[in-house]
């Protein structure tokens, strides 16, 4: 599953969130701090791991 990093607009703060990709479309993402749905999605880097050697 995918993983979001996201920012509370009210308390600023930061979290991550394992979330399936339902999940996120749905747009429900609330703060754990404070409850708030005023919450943005943080740009973040990947890591994509394979079963392949290079």
């Amino acid at each position: 599953m995918p993983t979001y990093v996201f920012q509370c607009d009210k308390c600023g703060e930061e979290f991550t969130l394992i979330i399936s990709l339902k999940e996120y479309e749905t747009g429900k993402v609330t703060c754990p701090k404070c409850s708030s749905h005023e919450v943005k999605q943080q740009l973040t880097s990947f890591t994509a791991k394979t079963s392949r050697k290079s």
